[in-house]
């Protein structure tokens, strides 16, 4: 059975294309255009997660999160144009488990959508794809594709390349990266990943001088994407 998502959100045409896109993705979808509504739907429809605009009519995104916070536990994702630092800790603090500010790739969406329905409820992604196949990667078969040209990787690279790409859109610190990456006892090693960075943008990235797909960030860690 497909997961089910809903989305509140009032922008008719923006709300339409995300349904699109969730539905193309496999999943089941239903759609509100009012707080009130997305309540109601939420309550009796009990989907697997929430994507939440902020500025939603009538009661808004803010008072509905609090409110969808009483009834479930399930992921809320905020989408929405507000970008301070302000409005995400305030959407972070109601409740909220990620927020994603507008506009922003399909490609992104998905992947953090499968990262939290993963977190959640075990359910784990066996392929994400990246910029209409500009990237491929095929988690149960371990192959990656760069423009439908299979790439080889190490092993070590492949669990590296699957960690970043699985929280496409966030930084990960170094240590966090390693972990999920080759495991606990990694955590220390993070002079060890550089040349493995390395490696993978010599093989993935057109120009790995100016990565498309794997950045640093410094001081911190790394981002997969923009």
């Amino acid at each position: 059975m497909p997961q089910s998502l809903l989305i509140v959100e009032d922008d008719i045409p923006l709300s339409t294309q995300i349904q699109g896109t969730l539905s193309d993705a496999g999943y089941e979808t239903h759609l509100a255009h009012t707080a009130e509504n997305g309540f109601n739907l939420a309550l009796n429809h009990k989907p697997d997660l929430i994507l939440l605009d902020v500025m939603v009519p009538v009661m808004g995104g803010w008072e509905l999160c609090k409110q969808l916070r009483q009834h479930t536990k399930v992921p809320i994702l905020f989408l929405t144009a507000l970008n301070s630092p302000e409005d995400i800790v305030k959407g972070l603090n109601l409740g909220a488990d990620d927020y994603i500010i507008k506009p922003f790739l399909d490609e992104i969406l998905l992947a953090r959508i499968a990262a939290h329905l993963r977190r959640h409820g075990g359910i784990f992604t066996d392929r994400l794809v990246f910029e209409q196949g500009a990237l491929e990667i095929d988690f149960t078969n371990v192959t990656v594709l760069i423009n439908g040209m299979p790439i080889d990787l190490t092993p070590r690279e492949f669990e590296l390349l699957s960690a970043l790409s699985r929280h496409a859109g966030q930084v990960m610190r170094t240590e966090e990266l390693l972990v999920e990456a080759w495991g606990e006892e990694y955590a220390d090693a993070t002079e060890n990943i550089k040349p493995y960075i390395h490696y993978l943008r010599k093989k993935i990235e057109k120009d790995p001088a100016s990565p498309r797909w794997i950045n640093t960030v410094r001081g911190v860690g790394y981002r997969f994407g923009n």
